[in-house]
């Protein structure tokens, strides 16, 4: 008789152990929410001020929705209906940028379900225009050059480089134009990575890709005269002749402050059809910025007309990328296995001069708008 009371005592305490779980299995179940999304998709497109629109399917028990934006709730409706409904969010007062979002349904002011891990691109509100160019002439560039940045100041070419598996690749250099040599260099040692640069007020900015810092030069001499600090990846610079503009590989670019260089502003590059990245080296010429565009595997480009083959064109006030300079023919004119990266806008001839890691030549080219009427 002990041998059964121990029993019948034993599946008493399992039942009361399992009980509970079981009614809080059903109460989940009984406040899951369909939201209307499907679950493999995780990203939204919206152009800057369009409607961000969804549709919730089962509005079961649920009396407000709130949209969660970046961890804030920046709208809520008031439900009257369990019926299929169509939901709307103005994007008039957002940035470019790519946004985390999250659907709430509440009864009473109490949680009933959530969806989130879900993101929002807020897009240019105009596709890019297409440019061409004109070939004005070829110059010679020094092919031991991993080219990172690409300058002219006060008529005056320079250039930088770096690769930490070539002995003094990291460096900055004032150019010949007629011959693509260096006539004077500054070197920093390996395995420092140099990146690109840019002169302003005779002070040339040297970043590093890893090593987060900017080497400050004078441009008449190239003596070291400081060494600034930064946090994350540096790939490119330019700037407007009042800040400088820092690309990282992403579609992020940072307005710094050229004393010290502090984050002023970060800008979010986006198309009209999502966020632009792998942005490398950088020019500043009429109130735009033009970058080369690395290819990574690491990073996906969700605008697939955006490649290596393009130079984006920029508007730094809004990150829309308004233009796109395609230079494939340059690339198999140079028939280089490395990629474009130098873009050098010299005032004197109102000219870019391109060129890329490692390439013979540079190309002097002058940019126009494609005639989209006669391209129909």
């Amino acid at each position: 008789m002990k041998k059964v009371g121990i029993l019948l005592l034993t599946i008493a305490l399992i039942v009361a152990f399992i009980i509970p779980y079981l009614d809080s299995e059903n109460e989940v179940v009984e406040n899951e929410i369909d939201f209307g999304f499907a679950s493999a998709q995780k990203f939204f497109s919206v152009k800057r001020g369009e409607d961000f629109e969804f549709t919730c399917t089962d509005l079961s028990n649920i009396d407000e929705l709130r949209l969660d934006i970046d961890g804030v709730i920046v709208k809520s409706w008031k439900l009257e209906s369990n019926a299929k409904q169509k939901f709307s969010f103005s994007t008039n007062t957002f940035d470019l940028g790519t946004y985390s979002i999250e659907l709430q349904a509440y009864n009473k002011n109490e949680l009933l379900g959530s969806d989130g891990g879900r993101f929002l691109f807020i897009n240019a509100e105009e596709g890019p225009q297409e440019f061409i160019y004109e070939l004005l002439e070829t110059h010679p560039h020094n092919p031991e050059n991993f080219t990172q940045g690409y300058e002219f100041y006060n008529n005056v070419l320079f250039e930088s480089t770096g690769n930490p598996n070539q002995t003094n690749a990291t460096k900055v250099a004032r150019i010949d134009e007629n011959t693509g040599a260096s006539v004077l260099e500054a070197f920093q040692p390996n395995p420092l990575f140099g990146e690109g640069i840019t002169i302003l007020e005779s002070i040339i900015y040297q970043i590093s890709w890893q090593d987060q810092k900017c080497f400050v030069y004078n441009a008449l001499d190239l003596s070291l005269l400081d060494s600034l600090r930064y946090d994350g990846e540096g790939w490119g610079l330019c700037n407007n002749d009042e800040h400088i503009f820092m690309s990282n590989g992403t579609n992020e670019l940072t307005v710094r402050d050229p004393e010290n260089f502090e984050i002023l502003k970060t800008i979010k590059v986006h198309s009209d059809r999502g966020p632009v990245t792998n942005l490398n080296e950088l020019e500043f010429f009429n109130g735009r910025i033009y970058a080369n565009v690395w290819i990574s595997e690491q990073r996906f480009q969700h605008d697939s007309r955006i490649n290596l083959n393009k130079i984006v064109i920029i508007n730094p006030k809004t990150g829309a990328v308004e233009g796109l300079l395609d230079i494939s023919e340059l690339i198999r004119k140079a028939g280089a296995k490395n990629v474009p990266n130098g873009i050098a806008y010299r005032k004197s001839s109102n000219s870019f001069w391109l060129t890329g890691k490692y390439w013979e030549q540079s190309f002097e080219v002058q940019l126009s708008l494609k005639n989209t009427e006669d391209a129909q």
